[in-house]
Protein backbone atom coordinates (compact mmCIF):
# COMPACT_ATOMS: atom_id res chain seq x y z
CA UNK A 1 0.00 0.00 0.00
CA UNK A 2 1.26 3.50 -1.01
CA UNK A 3 2.82 5.60 1.70
CA UNK A 4 1.82 9.48 2.09
CA UNK A 5 4.81 11.16 4.16
CA UNK A 6 4.30 14.90 4.99
CA UNK A 7 6.92 16.65 6.61
CA UNK A 8 7.12 20.90 7.09
CA UNK A 9 8.51 21.26 3.72
CA UNK A 10 7.74 18.66 1.61
CA UNK A 11 5.05 16.02 0.51
CA UNK A 12 5.82 12.79 -0.64
CA UNK A 13 3.96 9.74 -1.70
CA UNK A 14 6.04 6.09 -1.40
CA UNK A 15 5.12 3.22 -3.89
CA UNK A 16 5.05 -0.49 -3.15
CA UNK A 17 7.54 -2.17 -5.67
CA UNK A 18 4.49 -3.68 -7.37
CA UNK A 19 2.69 -0.30 -7.15
CA UNK A 20 5.54 0.89 -8.82
CA UNK A 21 5.35 -1.88 -11.80
CA UNK A 22 1.51 -2.21 -12.13
CA UNK A 23 1.12 1.29 -12.74
CA UNK A 24 4.33 2.51 -14.31
CA UNK A 25 4.71 4.98 -11.66
CA UNK A 26 8.00 6.17 -9.57
CA UNK A 27 8.03 7.74 -6.29
CA UNK A 28 6.50 11.33 -6.24
CA UNK A 29 7.62 13.98 -4.39
CA UNK A 30 6.29 17.66 -4.68
CA UNK A 31 6.73 20.91 -2.20
CA UNK A 32 4.32 21.43 0.27
CA UNK A 33 4.02 25.04 -1.51
CA UNK A 34 2.40 23.25 -4.44
CA UNK A 35 -0.38 22.12 -3.11
CA UNK A 36 -3.23 24.20 -3.65
CA UNK A 37 -5.91 22.02 -2.02
CA UNK A 38 -6.62 19.03 -0.02
CA UNK A 39 -9.51 16.96 -0.05
CA UNK A 40 -10.56 13.74 1.87
CA UNK A 41 -12.65 11.27 0.34
CA UNK A 42 -14.61 8.69 1.50
CA UNK A 43 -14.13 6.53 -1.92
CA UNK A 44 -10.72 7.36 -4.13
CA UNK A 45 -12.41 6.26 -7.50
CA UNK A 46 -14.32 9.01 -7.22
CA UNK A 47 -11.28 11.55 -7.77
CA UNK A 48 -10.12 8.90 -10.02
CA UNK A 49 -11.25 10.40 -13.72
CA UNK A 50 -10.57 10.44 -17.40
CA UNK A 51 -8.53 7.73 -19.58
CA UNK A 52 -5.57 5.94 -18.37
CA UNK A 53 -2.35 6.11 -19.96
CA UNK A 54 -1.08 4.03 -18.82
CA UNK A 55 -1.69 2.11 -15.65
CA UNK A 56 -3.55 -0.38 -13.86
CA UNK A 57 -7.73 -0.75 -14.12
CA UNK A 58 -9.37 -3.29 -12.92
CA UNK A 59 -13.15 -2.93 -13.29
CA UNK A 60 -14.76 -2.13 -9.32
CA UNK A 61 -11.29 -2.87 -7.92
CA UNK A 62 -8.01 -0.56 -8.23
CA UNK A 63 -6.67 1.61 -10.19
CA UNK A 64 -2.83 2.45 -10.48
CA UNK A 65 -1.03 4.95 -13.10
CA UNK A 66 -2.17 7.97 -14.58
CA UNK A 67 -5.15 9.23 -15.58
CA UNK A 68 -5.17 11.65 -18.48
CA UNK A 69 -8.77 14.35 -18.39
CA UNK A 70 -9.48 18.50 -19.50
CA UNK A 71 -8.17 19.00 -15.84
CA UNK A 72 -4.98 18.04 -16.64
CA UNK A 73 -2.72 14.56 -15.45
CA UNK A 74 -3.87 12.56 -12.36
CA UNK A 75 -1.39 10.43 -10.06
CA UNK A 76 -3.69 7.62 -8.66
CA UNK A 77 -3.13 4.69 -6.18
CA UNK A 78 -6.51 3.72 -5.07
CA UNK A 79 -8.84 0.53 -4.19
CA UNK A 80 -12.67 1.23 -4.85
CA UNK A 81 -14.44 1.92 -1.73
CA UNK A 82 -11.62 2.94 0.37
CA UNK A 83 -10.69 6.11 1.84
CA UNK A 84 -8.07 8.27 0.00
CA UNK A 85 -6.39 11.89 -0.17
CA UNK A 86 -6.65 13.79 -3.26
CA UNK A 87 -4.04 16.99 -3.83
CA UNK A 88 -4.69 19.86 -6.12
CA UNK A 89 -1.30 20.72 -7.40
CA UNK A 90 0.37 23.90 -9.38
CA UNK A 91 2.94 24.03 -12.02
CA UNK A 92 3.62 20.18 -11.27
CA UNK A 93 3.33 17.49 -14.09
CA UNK A 94 0.44 16.24 -12.27
CA UNK A 95 -2.33 18.33 -11.81
CA UNK A 96 -4.41 15.93 -8.79
CA UNK A 97 -2.30 12.63 -6.32
CA UNK A 98 -4.86 10.51 -5.84
CA UNK A 99 -3.85 7.71 -2.95
CA UNK A 100 -5.16 5.49 -0.65
CA UNK A 101 -4.86 6.14 2.78
CA UNK A 102 -5.87 4.86 5.86
CA UNK A 103 -7.06 7.96 8.04
CA UNK A 104 -8.18 10.17 5.28
CA UNK A 105 -8.87 13.03 7.28
CA UNK A 106 -6.21 12.89 9.75
CA UNK A 107 -3.62 12.93 6.39
CA UNK A 108 -5.77 15.65 4.70
CA UNK A 109 -5.05 17.73 7.72
CA UNK A 110 -1.62 16.89 7.55
CA UNK A 111 -0.68 17.87 4.02
CA UNK A 112 -3.29 21.46 4.55
CA UNK A 113 -0.91 22.19 7.70
CA UNK A 114 2.35 21.61 6.04
CA UNK A 115 1.28 23.51 3.04
CA UNK A 116 -0.57 26.42 5.22
CA UNK A 117 -3.70 26.13 3.51
CA UNK A 118 -6.51 27.56 5.47
CA UNK A 119 -9.50 25.04 5.65
CA UNK A 120 -10.50 23.86 1.98
CA UNK A 121 -12.79 26.36 -0.09
CA UNK A 122 -13.44 23.88 -2.66
CA UNK A 123 -16.99 21.51 -2.57
CA UNK A 124 -17.17 18.74 -0.43
CA UNK A 125 -17.91 15.58 -2.15
CA UNK A 126 -20.26 13.30 -0.27
CA UNK A 127 -21.18 9.95 -1.46
CA UNK A 128 -24.45 8.44 -1.56
CA UNK A 129 -26.67 5.79 -3.60
CA UNK A 130 -30.57 4.95 -4.62
CA UNK A 131 -32.62 2.25 -5.26
CA UNK A 132 -34.06 2.37 -8.81
CA UNK A 133 -35.74 -0.94 -9.89
CA UNK A 134 -34.21 -3.19 -7.49
CA UNK A 135 -30.61 -1.67 -8.12
CA UNK A 136 -28.34 0.12 -6.34
CA UNK A 137 -26.80 3.37 -8.45
CA UNK A 138 -24.30 5.39 -6.91
CA UNK A 139 -23.85 9.22 -7.01
CA UNK A 140 -22.27 11.80 -5.47
CA UNK A 141 -23.08 15.08 -3.64
CA UNK A 142 -21.15 18.33 -4.29
CA UNK A 143 -21.46 20.72 -1.61
CA UNK A 144 -20.64 24.18 -1.22
CA UNK A 145 -17.76 24.46 1.38
CA UNK A 146 -19.07 27.10 3.72
CA UNK A 147 -22.38 29.20 4.18
CA UNK A 148 -25.72 27.48 3.87
CA UNK A 149 -27.10 25.63 1.19
CA UNK A 150 -29.47 27.70 -0.60
CA UNK A 151 -30.68 25.12 -3.40
CA UNK A 152 -30.63 21.72 -5.18
CA UNK A 153 -29.87 20.49 -8.52
CA UNK A 154 -30.29 16.72 -9.90
CA UNK A 155 -27.97 16.60 -12.98
CA UNK A 156 -28.10 14.27 -15.72
CA UNK A 157 -25.76 13.62 -18.08
CA UNK A 158 -26.03 12.62 -22.30
CA UNK A 159 -26.37 9.45 -23.62
CA UNK A 160 -23.45 6.82 -23.49
CA UNK A 161 -21.71 4.83 -21.51
CA UNK A 162 -20.78 7.76 -19.11
CA UNK A 163 -20.54 8.27 -14.96
CA UNK A 164 -21.15 10.47 -12.43
CA UNK A 165 -19.07 13.25 -13.87
CA UNK A 166 -20.26 12.88 -17.20
CA UNK A 167 -16.78 11.05 -18.23
CA UNK A 168 -16.43 7.84 -20.30
CA UNK A 169 -13.32 5.54 -20.40
CA UNK A 170 -12.46 6.54 -23.40
CA UNK A 171 -13.77 10.40 -23.34
CA UNK A 172 -14.06 12.21 -20.58
CA UNK A 173 -16.30 15.26 -20.82
CA UNK A 174 -16.73 15.88 -17.15
CA UNK A 175 -19.54 18.11 -18.06
CA UNK A 176 -22.08 16.96 -14.91
CA UNK A 177 -18.70 17.47 -12.50
CA UNK A 178 -17.87 20.82 -13.61
CA UNK A 179 -21.18 21.99 -13.15
CA UNK A 180 -21.49 20.28 -10.13
CA UNK A 181 -18.01 22.18 -9.03
CA UNK A 182 -19.66 26.20 -10.28
CA UNK A 183 -22.94 25.39 -8.19
CA UNK A 184 -21.64 24.36 -4.94
CA UNK A 185 -19.86 27.64 -4.97
CA UNK A 186 -22.99 29.87 -5.46
CA UNK A 187 -24.19 27.64 -2.67
CA UNK A 188 -26.02 24.83 -4.36
CA UNK A 189 -26.15 21.19 -3.62
CA UNK A 190 -25.62 19.17 -6.96
CA UNK A 191 -26.32 15.38 -7.03
CA UNK A 192 -25.26 13.13 -10.12
CA UNK A 193 -24.61 9.46 -10.62
CA UNK A 194 -23.37 6.57 -12.41
CA UNK A 195 -25.37 5.08 -15.05
CA UNK A 196 -26.79 1.33 -15.14
CA UNK A 197 -23.97 -1.02 -15.07
CA UNK A 198 -20.70 1.89 -14.31
CA UNK A 199 -18.99 2.79 -11.93
CA UNK A 200 -19.79 1.74 -8.89
CA UNK A 201 -23.73 1.38 -9.76
CA UNK A 202 -25.54 -1.93 -10.27
CA UNK A 203 -27.32 -3.24 -13.49
CA UNK A 204 -25.94 -3.49 -17.44
CA UNK A 205 -25.11 -0.78 -19.64
CA UNK A 206 -26.53 -2.41 -22.65
CA UNK A 207 -29.19 -3.52 -21.31
CA UNK A 208 -30.48 -0.18 -20.45
CA UNK A 209 -33.46 1.12 -22.23
CA UNK A 210 -34.40 4.56 -22.23
CA UNK A 211 -37.17 4.69 -20.13
CA UNK A 212 -35.01 2.93 -17.24
CA UNK A 213 -33.05 5.72 -17.65
CA UNK A 214 -35.93 8.04 -17.39
CA UNK A 215 -36.93 6.06 -14.03
CA UNK A 216 -33.61 5.92 -12.62
CA UNK A 217 -33.31 9.92 -13.30
CA UNK A 218 -36.48 10.19 -10.96
CA UNK A 219 -35.68 7.91 -8.26
CA UNK A 220 -32.29 10.16 -7.97
CA UNK A 221 -35.07 12.99 -8.26
CA UNK A 222 -36.01 11.64 -4.92
CA UNK A 223 -33.42 11.80 -3.32
CA UNK A 224 -32.58 14.80 -4.37
CA UNK A 225 -35.73 16.39 -2.82
CA UNK A 226 -35.44 14.55 0.28
CA UNK A 227 -32.39 16.31 1.13
CA UNK A 228 -33.62 19.62 2.17
CA UNK A 229 -37.84 19.93 1.16
CA UNK A 230 -37.40 23.84 1.81
CA UNK A 231 -34.97 24.46 -0.30
CA UNK A 232 -35.94 24.78 -4.28
CA UNK A 233 -34.66 21.70 -6.38
CA UNK A 234 -33.82 22.45 -10.22
CA UNK A 235 -32.94 19.41 -13.05
CA UNK A 236 -30.64 20.25 -15.09
CA UNK A 237 -29.64 18.19 -17.85
CA UNK A 238 -27.21 17.84 -21.20
CA UNK A 239 -28.00 15.96 -24.56
CA UNK A 240 -29.92 13.12 -23.40
CA UNK A 241 -30.19 14.43 -19.84
CA UNK A 242 -31.93 17.37 -21.07
CA UNK A 243 -34.84 14.53 -22.47
CA UNK A 244 -34.72 13.55 -18.93
CA UNK A 245 -35.02 16.56 -17.26
CA UNK A 246 -37.99 18.08 -19.33
CA UNK A 247 -39.83 14.93 -18.78
CA UNK A 248 -39.21 14.75 -15.15
CA UNK A 249 -40.48 19.18 -14.91
CA UNK A 250 -42.93 18.00 -16.96
CA UNK A 251 -44.25 15.18 -14.76
CA UNK A 252 -43.24 16.83 -11.33
CA UNK A 253 -44.71 20.37 -12.01
CA UNK A 254 -45.04 20.87 -8.09
CA UNK A 255 -41.66 19.97 -7.13
CA UNK A 256 -39.12 21.19 -9.84
CA UNK A 257 -38.27 25.13 -9.49
CA UNK A 258 -36.33 25.33 -12.81
CA UNK A 259 -34.78 23.24 -15.60
CA UNK A 260 -31.62 23.55 -17.29
CA UNK A 261 -31.43 22.05 -20.97
CA UNK A 262 -27.78 22.11 -22.51
CA UNK A 263 -27.73 20.64 -26.14
CA UNK A 264 -31.23 19.92 -26.38
CA UNK A 265 -33.83 18.83 -28.94
CA UNK A 266 -37.07 19.87 -29.48
CA UNK A 267 -37.79 16.76 -32.05
CA UNK A 268 -38.07 13.23 -31.26
CA UNK A 269 -35.39 10.85 -31.38
CA UNK A 270 -35.66 9.67 -34.27
CA UNK A 271 -36.01 13.16 -36.61
CA UNK A 272 -32.87 13.96 -34.03
CA UNK A 273 -30.75 11.43 -35.15
CA UNK A 274 -31.81 12.16 -39.17
CA UNK A 275 -30.42 15.78 -38.59
CA UNK A 276 -27.46 14.59 -37.26
CA UNK A 277 -26.38 11.59 -39.97
CA UNK A 278 -27.00 15.29 -42.33
CA UNK A 279 -25.00 17.00 -40.61
CA UNK A 280 -22.12 14.37 -39.51
CA UNK A 281 -21.66 13.47 -43.39
CA UNK A 282 -21.70 17.26 -44.35
CA UNK A 283 -18.32 17.46 -42.08
CA UNK A 284 -16.49 14.51 -43.03
CA UNK A 285 -13.13 15.35 -43.73
CA UNK A 286 -12.20 15.48 -48.17
CA UNK A 287 -10.77 11.83 -47.51
CA UNK A 288 -13.75 9.95 -46.14
CA UNK A 289 -16.15 11.53 -48.28
CA UNK A 290 -14.32 10.19 -51.03
CA UNK A 291 -13.84 6.56 -49.41
CA UNK A 292 -17.78 6.73 -49.28
CA UNK A 293 -18.09 8.04 -53.14
CA UNK A 294 -16.27 5.39 -54.43
CA UNK A 295 -17.66 2.69 -52.17
CA UNK A 296 -21.19 4.10 -53.45
CA UNK A 297 -22.22 4.22 -49.44
CA UNK A 298 -25.02 6.76 -49.03
CA UNK A 299 -24.52 6.90 -44.73
CA UNK A 300 -28.68 8.40 -44.75
CA UNK A 301 -29.72 4.89 -46.33
CA UNK A 302 -27.55 2.64 -44.31
CA UNK A 303 -28.87 4.59 -41.43
CA UNK A 304 -32.74 3.53 -42.47
CA UNK A 305 -31.71 0.11 -43.00
CA UNK A 306 -30.67 0.01 -39.92
CA UNK A 307 -33.69 1.75 -37.90
CA UNK A 308 -35.88 -0.76 -39.64
CA UNK A 309 -33.68 -3.72 -38.29
CA UNK A 310 -33.99 -2.09 -34.66
CA UNK A 311 -37.72 -1.62 -34.85
CA UNK A 312 -37.94 -4.98 -35.92
CA UNK A 313 -36.18 -6.56 -33.16
CA UNK A 314 -37.31 -7.08 -29.74
CA UNK A 315 -34.03 -7.90 -27.80
CA UNK A 316 -32.44 -5.44 -25.00
CA UNK A 317 -29.00 -5.81 -26.62
CA UNK A 318 -28.02 -6.40 -31.05
CA UNK A 319 -25.30 -6.92 -33.09
CA UNK A 320 -25.14 -4.45 -35.74
CA UNK A 321 -22.50 -3.23 -37.99
CA UNK A 322 -20.24 -5.87 -35.99
CA UNK A 323 -20.62 -4.84 -32.27
CA UNK A 324 -23.05 -5.11 -29.65
CA UNK A 325 -25.22 -2.13 -29.28
CA UNK A 326 -28.33 -1.32 -26.69
CA UNK A 327 -31.19 -1.78 -28.97
CA UNK A 328 -34.07 -1.24 -26.50
CA UNK A 329 -32.25 1.93 -25.75
CA UNK A 330 -31.75 2.65 -29.29
CA UNK A 331 -35.87 2.27 -30.02
CA UNK A 332 -37.27 4.07 -26.98
CA UNK A 333 -35.09 6.89 -27.71
CA UNK A 334 -36.51 7.21 -31.76
CA UNK A 335 -39.79 6.88 -30.72
CA UNK A 336 -39.18 9.91 -28.01
CA UNK A 337 -40.59 13.39 -28.28
CA UNK A 338 -40.65 16.01 -25.83
CA UNK A 339 -42.49 18.90 -27.75
CA UNK A 340 -46.00 17.52 -25.80
CA UNK A 341 -43.34 18.09 -22.66
CA UNK A 342 -41.92 21.04 -23.56
CA UNK A 343 -45.43 22.61 -23.31
CA UNK A 344 -46.11 21.58 -19.97
CA UNK A 345 -43.40 22.93 -18.46
CA UNK A 346 -44.57 26.26 -16.52
CA UNK A 347 -41.95 26.77 -13.88
CA UNK A 348 -38.70 28.68 -15.22
CA UNK A 349 -36.66 27.25 -18.07
CA UNK A 350 -32.98 28.36 -19.31
CA UNK A 351 -32.17 26.09 -22.83
CA UNK A 352 -27.89 27.08 -24.33
CA UNK A 353 -27.25 25.22 -27.27
CA UNK A 354 -24.17 26.16 -29.31
CA UNK A 355 -24.06 27.21 -33.29
CA UNK A 356 -21.78 24.25 -33.84
CA UNK A 357 -23.60 21.60 -32.76
CA UNK A 358 -23.68 18.49 -35.02
CA UNK A 359 -26.16 16.45 -32.72
CA UNK A 360 -28.79 18.60 -31.92
CA UNK A 361 -30.12 21.91 -34.50
CA UNK A 362 -29.51 24.78 -32.53
CA UNK A 363 -32.54 26.12 -34.43
CA UNK A 364 -34.44 24.14 -31.80
CA UNK A 365 -33.92 26.91 -29.38
CA UNK A 366 -36.66 28.66 -31.24
CA UNK A 367 -39.00 25.50 -31.14
CA UNK A 368 -38.71 25.57 -27.31
CA UNK A 369 -39.35 29.12 -26.86
CA UNK A 370 -42.76 28.93 -28.86
CA UNK A 371 -43.63 25.86 -26.43
CA UNK A 372 -42.88 26.55 -23.11
CA UNK A 373 -45.50 28.06 -21.22
CA UNK A 374 -43.25 29.48 -18.35
CA UNK A 375 -40.53 31.89 -17.73
CA UNK A 376 -38.35 30.76 -20.50
CA UNK A 377 -34.85 32.15 -21.81
CA UNK A 378 -32.67 30.78 -24.48
CA UNK A 379 -29.15 30.87 -25.36
CA UNK A 380 -26.96 30.15 -28.54
CA UNK A 381 -23.20 30.59 -28.23
CA UNK A 382 -21.63 31.01 -31.66
CA UNK A 383 -18.89 28.94 -31.01
CA UNK A 384 -20.17 26.33 -28.77
CA UNK A 385 -20.23 22.33 -29.84
CA UNK A 386 -21.93 19.40 -28.15
CA UNK A 387 -19.81 18.90 -25.72
CA UNK A 388 -20.31 22.34 -24.40
CA UNK A 389 -16.60 23.35 -25.51
CA UNK A 390 -15.85 26.01 -27.82
CA UNK A 391 -13.90 25.37 -31.32
CA UNK A 392 -13.36 28.29 -33.69
CA UNK A 393 -12.80 25.93 -36.83
CA UNK A 394 -15.14 24.44 -39.25
CA UNK A 395 -17.17 21.83 -36.57
CA UNK A 396 -15.80 17.62 -37.25
CA UNK A 397 -16.67 14.64 -34.55
CA UNK A 398 -13.39 14.07 -35.41
CA UNK A 399 -12.06 17.34 -33.21
CA UNK A 400 -14.16 15.35 -30.18
CA UNK A 401 -11.10 14.12 -28.76
CA UNK A 402 -9.07 17.65 -29.17
CA UNK A 403 -12.14 19.80 -27.55
CA UNK A 404 -12.07 17.87 -24.30
CA UNK A 405 -8.47 18.95 -23.54
CA UNK A 406 -11.03 21.85 -22.03
CA UNK A 407 -12.70 22.41 -19.56
CA UNK A 408 -16.76 23.01 -20.21
CA UNK A 409 -17.48 26.18 -21.94
CA UNK A 410 -16.99 29.22 -18.79
CA UNK A 411 -19.09 30.76 -20.51
CA UNK A 412 -21.96 28.22 -20.40
CA UNK A 413 -20.98 27.23 -16.50
CA UNK A 414 -21.67 31.27 -16.06
CA UNK A 415 -25.25 31.63 -17.34
CA UNK A 416 -26.48 28.11 -15.94
CA UNK A 417 -24.85 29.70 -12.29
CA UNK A 418 -26.16 32.79 -12.41
CA UNK A 419 -29.89 31.88 -13.59
CA UNK A 420 -29.59 29.35 -11.18
CA UNK A 421 -28.87 32.31 -8.43
CA UNK A 422 -32.03 34.12 -9.76
CA UNK A 423 -33.97 31.49 -9.27
CA UNK A 424 -33.06 31.08 -6.00
CA UNK A 425 -33.55 34.67 -4.74
CA UNK A 426 -36.61 34.46 -6.52
CA UNK A 427 -37.93 31.16 -4.65
CA UNK A 428 -37.04 32.79 -1.35
CA UNK A 429 -39.57 34.11 1.32
CA UNK A 430 -39.79 38.33 1.25
CA UNK A 431 -38.26 39.51 4.48
CA UNK A 432 -40.85 41.05 7.00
Amino acid sequence: MARLVVSSEAVRVELSRGEKIAGLLPDLKMSATAVEDVQALNDGFTGVTGMRAPGLALPGRVRIGTWRGSRGNTFAVVHQGKPAVQLTLKDQKYRRVVVEVENAEEAARQVREAAGLDESTAPVLEDATFLSDGLTLAGTWTLPATGPVKGLALLLPGSGEVDRNSDHRRMPLGVTRDLAEALALEGIAAFGYDKRGVGASEGSFLAAGFQHNYDDADAAFDLVAQRSPQLPVFVVGHSEGAFHATALAARKREQVAGVVLLSASAHSGEETLQWQTGQIAGALPAFPRIVLKLLRTDLAKQQRKSMVKLHASDQDVLRMQGRRMNARWMREFLRFDPLPLLKQLDMPVLAISGGKDLQVNPADLEIIARAVPGPVETKCIPDLTHLLRRDPRTPMLTDYKRQIRERTDAKVLDTVVGWARSQVLATRPPVS
